[in-house]
């Protein structure tokens, strides 16, 4: 295998070089297309020439990036120039090493964005992934605790409950107040984990932004309360923060942090990223193996797939990353509060709607979940997505019966105006 991959790399300075002098032309081009992204405020006219730069169909409202999220137009046609690179010698480009320098400018990239050393990141294929890994590879037993809230999203839970028979640890869900969500504190939010907290735990898991209610959980704080508690391992489900806010790992000082980059990140689908920190990396064993795996010893990318990769849409994700830098963080951060304030006060202005997320935008999130008075959510969501042509989530919960908005940058006021116009009519 070594003679093999000697022999590619040999190859790749042969006839490698036009055909990845191409690969740095997609570059070129996409950086190019950033130079007019950044967001323009306040014009409301540039949020909607923003939404032309995506490829949603005219008569699409999407309200919905927290289920999956839309990719810019100059990043998916990066992704299909990488993929015909790719496919002008497969063998090569696959084998060969040529993306090695590329793929490893990604990792650079996302631990840019993550606050952390590339050496802690590692290429998923989503959240529900990396909480596979931990929960196949920590070393648990019998006595030890997994301990989570009822506002933890499956892909985050349903694992522990899979390898808990096997390994013999115990998994606890509590349940977590949602009726009074819009009115929490900080205070209170510790006072549930604390309150739930067992001498037995050993590993908590919560959600930076839960995909339900988006309550912004005081990670850092809470990783404090658990460790002054005596908890080893802090993981954290950042499918629905990271391209929604700045997060730093360090700062944080969790453990683990998995997140989803097609969701707000705009990344091509089936992209995923972990972060794993370093005094951890050698207390997990890997999922998957191949041949070489030593060679990543002591690196996240021992939880990687690898052999074959799909190296075009991991390349593509340091081109989403870049269009979301281009954006500027504070220039996203503004807009998302100014649509969380339109749709709140739109919200307050009609009895028909009951607000269940967050009142206050400090503990809040650009994705928030209203009751239609009087209808079940699956028939708003129905009746508005078939007549109408929003995109949004239905959730019928014991305790709910809402549907979850979750706009991006390019959505716009005259939208919500007519979203909550449509509601009148239900």
């Amino acid at each position: 295998m070594t003679h093999r991959r000697s022999f590619l790399r040999h190859l790749g300075g042969l006839v490698g070089a036009p055909a990845f002098g191409t690969l740095w032309k997609v570059r070129e081009a996409f950086a190019r297309e950033l130079q007019d992204v950044a967001l323009q405020q306040p014009d409301p006219a540039s949020f909607a020439a923003l939404r032309d730069r995506y490829m949603l169909s005219p008569g699409v409202t999407y309200f919905n990036h927290g289920s999956i999220g839309t990719i810019p137009r100059s990043v998916h046609d990066a992704q299909v120039a990488y993929l015909r690179v790719c496919e002008s010698n497969p063998w090569l480009y696959m084998w060969g090493g040529e993306w090695e320098e590329p793929r490893e400018r990604v990792r650079e990239k996302a631990a840019l964005i993550l606050g952390c050393d590339p050496v802690e990141v590692s290429f998923t294929h989503n959240t529900t992934e990396g909480f596979n890994t931990l929960a196949r590879g920590l070393s648990l037993g019998p006595g030890d605790e997994v301990l989570f809230g009822s506002l933890n999203h499956a892909g985050a839970s349903l694992c522990w409950h899979h390898n808990a028979p096997v390994k013999g640890f115990t998994v606890r869900q509590f349940d977590f107040p949602l009726l009074d969500i819009p009115g929490i504190t900080v205070p209170e939010i510790l006072d549930v984990y604390d309150a739930n907290i067992s001498d037995r735990t050993r590993v908590l898991v919560l959600p930076h932004i839960d995909n339900v209610v988006g309550l912004l959980h005081p990670v850092k704080e809470i990783t404090q309360l658990a460790r002054s508690r005596g908890v080893d391992i802090i993981a954290v489900d950042g499918a629905q923060s990271v391209g929604m806010l700045e997060v730093n790992m360090h700062d944080l000082d969790v453990d683990v942090y998995c997140t989803s980059p097609h969701k707000w990140l705009q990344s091509p689908k089936g992209l995923g990223l972990m972060y794993v920190k370093r005094d951890l990396l050698d207390g997990i064993s890997p999922m998957w193996v191949t041949w070489g795996q030593q060679r990543w010893n002591g690196t996240a990318r021992v939880f990687e797939d690898y052999g074959t990769r799909n190296l075009a849409e991991v390349i593509t994700l340091g081109d989403a990353i870049d269009f979301q830098l281009s954006l500027g963080a504070e220039a996203k951060a503004r807009r998302y509060r100014e649509l969380w304030g339109a749709f709140r006060a739109a919200a307050t202005q009609t009895d028909r709607v009951i607000w269940r997320s967050p009142e206050s935008w400090s503990m809040g999130s650009s994705l928030y979940a209203l009751e239609i008075r009087g209808k079940p959510s699956t028939d708003v969501f129905e009746s508005m997505y078939s007549d109408h042509g929003f995109v949004f989530r239905a959730f019928r919960t014991p305790q709910l019966n809402t549907v979850r908005i979750s706009p991006n940058v390019f959505n716009t006021e005259e939208e919500i105006e007519r979203f909550f116009a449509l509601v009148e009519t239900l």
